[in-house]
């Protein structure tokens, strides 16, 4: 008993984490878009004398962060929690923090955070060429909830965007997932939403008068999608629209 005792808290030691939540993104857990990400992680002084913890900063300026100690003596230990809301995220997440300390002369701390965020529902682009019925490979083009264009008020018909809406199984509303409707009231865009054999939906966003001439301006606007997924009947997707006829040489933030 006492040699099992022994080997159970060897085993213990031998793999307890330091400056991280998991050993590595493969173990990270799956968390619902719904609900907050929440860690309590083991941060180790690595340092041969004790240190003075001066800030902690985080990779993303998403995360809520508390250290219980801000004084550590060598190889003695705290403990961060940290919080990220996950709202409009899906998949692999990870969120870096540096414990930067008062002696100039000392490395910061590294601490990360692994998980994966399983979407209520998926807003995707799709770009020309990219099959709308498949989420697209390449994650640069998921959870796109602002999309920026610019063009000349003589070409309407320029105005493209493809958004691709769905859910994975485990997300899926009864019944399947619906787009109960569409909020906008400018004047240059329309939205024609088409349900796809798989059960996402496709919102193609053109202009208002392919043959016309648009407003000029640099306008920003809300559209509000509305499905009848439980958590998430609300969508607030931006579109930054400048018609000029500098379009060409206008440069815009698309952060």
């Amino acid at each position: 008993m006492r040699f099992v005792l022994l080997l159970s808290l060897c085993c213990c030691a031998m793999f307890a984490l330091d400056n991280r939540n998991v050993e590595d993104p493969s173990h990270a857990p799956t968390i619902r878009e719904s609900e907050p990400f929440l860690a309590t992680i083991t941060v180790r002084n690595p340092h041969d004398r004790a240190v003075k913890i001066k800030l902690l900063d985080p990779t993303c300026s998403c995360a809520t962060l508390e250290i219980a100690d801000r004084f550590l003596l060598p190889n003695a230990t705290t403990m961060m929690t940290i919080a990220v809301d996950n709202k409009n995220r899906s998949g692999p997440v990870r969120v870096g923090v540096s414990i930067y300390l008062t002696d100039p002369d000392l490395e910061s701390i590294e601490v990360e955070a692994w998980w994966k965020v399983r979407a209520s529902v998926n807003i995707d682009s799709i770009g020309v060429g990219m099959d709308p019925t498949i989420r697209p490979e390449d994650s640069s083009w998921h959870d796109i909830y602002r999309y920026v264009t610019k063009v000349r008020p003589d070409e309407p018909q320029r105005l493209l965007k493809r958004i691709r809406v769905s859910s994975v199984p485990e997300e899926t509303p009864s019944g399947g997932l619906r787009l109960e409707g569409i909020d906008y009231s400018g004047l240059i865009w329309q939205f024609s939403p088409v349900t796809q054999a798989d059960g996402s939906i496709l919102i193609t966003a053109k202009a208002q008068n392919p043959d016309g001439t648009l407003p000029m301006g640099d306008l920003k606007e809300k559209v509000i999608l509305r499905t009848n997924h439980p958590d998430k009947r609300r969508i607030e997707v931006d579109f930054h629209t400048y018609v000029g006829k500098d379009a060409g040489e206008k440069v815009i933030d698309r952060q």
